[in-house]
């Protein structure tokens, strides 16, 4: 006795590996992925003003850009000199990777969609199957064969 895959159990065996190794790649790649990579360039760092959507720097509870403003901040230089810190000094080096990593994230639900989808298929695929009575298998008689005899025209 044998029984007829179906459709749903053919998706089902074909999709589920393949989401699944997508989703894991995705999911896995967005929480243990490389975080240190996605840093501004240190040759391409952010004026001051051009970051203030993403933090503030505050001392004595000041932002940090009053101050340069002002010309209330002063360093010391490498002969020992100090010096007013101006707003050209100052550059930021933003790291990007909650945005990656969102991204990363917004993927693998995508994937883990396609996933879900799959498991459901080969689900319905399996219980479609073990339902269904098996096909009875048809005997088929033996042929005889029988020898082919072929006329040929008599040569004179």
């Amino acid at each position: 006795m044998r029984r007829k895959l179906n459709l749903l159990l053919m998706i089902g065996l074909i999709g589920t590996p393949i989401a699944g190794t997508q989703f894991g790649m995705d999911y896995g790649r967005a929480l243990w992925g490389e975080t240190q990579i996605w840093w501004t360039p240190a040759a391409m760092a952010l004026p001051l003003e051009q970051t203030g959507g993403h933090f503030q720097l505050l001392i004595d509870g000041e932002p940090l850009g009053n101050h340069l403003a002002r010309h209330s901040l002063t360093a010391l230089g490498s002969e020992g000199l100090a010096y007013f810190v101006t707003p050209d000094m100052v550059r930021v080096r933003l790291n990007n990777w909650p945005e990656v990593q969102a991204g990363m994230l917004h993927m693998a639900v995508y994937s883990a969609l396609g996933l879900g989808v799959s498991l459901t298929c080969l689900v319905l695929g399996l219980i479609e199957f073990f339902r269904q009575p098996p096909l009875p298998r048809q005997r088929t008689e033996p042929q005889t064969v029988r020898p082919v005899r072929r006329r040929y025209p008599e040569i004179p």
